[in-house]
């Protein structure tokens, strides 16, 4: 049995793991880093599995996995799932059974997007000011990752209230992190060597912008309902570490029951 899996975040690195445990020939497809989401979290203190750490830190106990069993990573972007196909920019793979673990993408401000602008903290690169709009777990995970970096960092939302887990908040205001909550970006400008930042109340200068103003799954590339789906994309509003690993390896018992009769 040949299992193809769309996404190397905890969900299905987790799949992916179980199945090479029970001799499943597996094959990850990832388009950008192994670990997803998790990768930006300032820290992780909900899987009792480890003591509170870093994202990073946990992914790469992920990744270490995947090198133990010898699973076959492929970087690469999955452009079509059709019944047992997996169809990327570079090639075409097939499969007896497809997991889509793809997880979520952002919601965009195209208007706002620029090479300064990010939508991830792990996509930001040489900066020493930092402007987040977002007022969610993502973005108090990138601003509190930025402020203990030494950066300069300010958070911009369009509504007071805060979205992000109360531990998150509480430490950016221990922080002294710089908040504008309930003051909305207009509009963006990008000059030479910096971001300017129009709100109805000021105008600001930083030399990046994080987005995060909440994701949503992206199915489109689906073409068949045979295949199964785990994690973030499965259930959006249940977006948790801990609940993606368990889908992961839910999902590997439900294919190997499936497959007894097959010759593996």
């Amino acid at each position: 049995m040949r299992v193809g899996i769309v996404g190397g975040g905890p969900a299905g690195i987790s799949a992916a793991i179980f199945l090479k445990r029970y001799g499943i020939d597996c094959t990850v497809f990832e388009k950008k880093s192994l670990g997803g989401l998790l990768r930006n979290a300032w820290r992780v203190e909900n899987i009792p599995l480890f003591k509170p750490t870093s994202g990073e830190d946990i992914v790469k106990i992920m990744n270490s996995y995947l090198k133990i069993y010898d699973v076959k990573v492929v970087f690469d972007e999955v452009t079509t799932v059709n019944k047992n196909e997996i169809v990327t920019r570079n090639g075409r793979y097939f499969f007896d059974e497809i997991i889509v673990a793809s997880g979520t993408v952002p919601n965009r401000i195209v208007g706002f997007e620029n090479e300064r602008v990010a939508y991830e903290y792990t996509d930001l690169f040489e900066f020493n000011s930092l402007a987040i709009y977002g007022a969610g777990d993502v973005a108090f995970d990138g601003a509190i990752k930025a402020k203990l970096e030494g950066k300069k960092v300010s958070i911009f939302s369009r509504n007071v209230k805060v979205k992000a887990v109360p531990i998150l908040f509480e430490t950016a205001k221990k922080l002294g992190i710089d908040m504008h909550l309930g003051e909305e970006i207009k509009d963006v400008e990008y000059k030479k060597n910096y971001v300017e930042i129009h709100t109805a109340v000021n105008t600001y200068k930083f030399d990046k912008l994080l987005l995060a103003i909440g994701r949503k799954i992206d199915l489109s590339f689906v073409k068949t309902s045979d295949v199964y789906l785990i994690g973030d994309v499965a259930h959006p509003d249940f977006r948790q570490a801990s609940i993606a690993v368990s889908d992961g390896i839910k999902i590997a018992m439900k294919i190997l029951r499936r497959g007894e009769d097959w010759k593996y």
